[in-house]
């Protein structure tokens, strides 16, 4: 009885560490930048600029999720052995009044990371294709200015470099003028379903 309760008490906290998610590391490079030329301003009376709206580069941003190294071992081999859905929630923060910001990106866009491993070749996979999947089809969705109402723009299995997200903004006539400077906050989401 002894041998078995110490058995028990050595290996316990092995048991609770593989239940969680390993970790990993979200990469975000780029910096969306909208200026609006005097060409884009709306010019006739009656219209708002909301019905027009710029748009940033189509890579104004770059996102990157692998898992982290563990002792010895490469994300590289981290990743081919640990399979994870992910989600990806948007907000910003300190946005001017009356301004829509939306971003989007698109089907499979991105890098899978490691490019080929064991899952791809699974007949059936658990948790479907290593794609990446856009909210709403791709199509903008409206980022929130509020922190606790981040919105997810996309989903993808396993690791993956590179996903490029695209900005558009939407700025009515009652927005304030001038420089406006805001954060834009991005949360990933890792499960097993």
């Amino acid at each position: 009885m002894r041998t078995l309760l110490l058995y028990i008490v050595l290996s316990a906290p092995f048991f609770s560490t593989e239940a969680q998610i390993l970790d990993g590391t979200l990469d975000v490079t780029g910096l969306p930048n909208f200026m609006q030329s005097f060409e884009d301003v709306i010019k006739e009376a009656g219209l708002d600029d909301s019905t027009l709206g710029f748009e940033s580069e189509a890579d104004a941003n770059l996102i990157s999720f692998i898992l982290n190294p563990v002792l010895i071992v490469p994300s590289s081999t981290v990743c081919t052995g640990n399979i994870f859905r992910y989600s990806l929630y948007i907000h910003t923060e300190n946005s001017p009044e009356n301004v829509k910001i939306s971003a989007r990106t698109t089907s499979n866009s991105g890098i899978r990371f490691p490019a080929s491993i064991p899952y791809d070749l699974l007949i059936i996979k658990p948790l479907g294709p290593r794609d990446l999947q856009p909210t709403n089809g791709g199509n903008y969705i409206e980022i929130p200015n509020d922190g606790t109402q981040a919105i997810k723009i996309l989903e993808f299995v396993g690791c993956r470099t590179d996903i490029p997200i695209q900005f558009r903004i939407e700025a009515s006539a009652l927005a304030p003028a001038g420089v406006s400077n805001f954060n834009i906050s991005y949360t990933i989401v890792g499960s097993v379903l």
